[in-house]
C-alpha cells in the first residue's frame, strides 16, 4: 500500500486530512450554534414543547382543547426551527467552500480507512463522507457537553 502524502508533509495523510476537516466543520458548527442562536430560547421552547406533547397525549383527539394545544405546538415548533436554521444559514457558504477544497485535495471515492473485508451498504471500507459523518458526530457531541450547550 502506497501512502500519499498531501502537500508534501509526511503526517498530512488524506485520512488526516479528513479528520482536520470534520473537527473544523464541527467547531465552527458548535460555535455559530452558542453565538447566533438563542439558546435559552431553544433550551425553555424545548421543554415546553415536551410538556405540550405529553398533554396532547392525555388529551382526546375529538377534544377541542386538544387542537388549540396542537396549534400552540406547531407555533412553538415553527419558532424553534426558525431559531435553530440562524447558525445553519451563517455557516452554509463558509461549509461549501471547505468541502469544495477537501474534493480538490481528496478524491471522493478513495478508501481512507479499511476493513480488509466487505461490509453492506459500507463496502470495504470508509471514504472521505463516511470518516467525515463519524468524526463530526463524535467531536461535536464532544464539544456540546464543553460549550454547555
Amino acid at each position: 500500500m502506497v501512502v500519499e502524502y498531501l502537500y508534501g508533509i509526511t503526517w498530512l495523510t488524506p485520512l488526516i486530512f479528513s479528520i482536520i476537516i470534520s473537527i473544523i466543520t464541527s467547531l465552527i458548527s458548535q460555535l455559530s450554534f452558542k453565538f447566533f442562536a438563542n439558546n435559552k430560547f431553544l433550551k425553555e421552547g424545548m421543554k415546553e414543547a415536551k410538556e405540550l406533547q405529553q398533554k396532547m397525549l392525555k388529551m382526546d383527539q375529538s377534544d377541542k382543547e386538544y387542537q388549540e394545544v396542537q396549534n400552540k405546538l406547531l407555533d412553538l415548533n415553527m419558532k424553534l426551527m426558525s431559531e435553530q436554521f440562524k447558525p445553519t444559514m451563517i455557516t452554509m457558504i463558509p461549509f461549501l467552500l471547505l468541502f469544495a477544497y477537501a474534493k480538490s485535495v481528496i478524491p471522493m471515492d478513495q478508501i481512507l480507512i479499511n476493513f480488509g473485508f466487505k461490509i453492506p451498504l459500507l463496502g470495504e471500507g470508509l471514504k472521505f463522507f463516511g470518516v467525515y459523518f463519524i468524526v463530526s458526530i463524535l467531536f461535536s457531541n464532544i464539544l456540546r457537553k464543553l460549550l454547555n450547550r
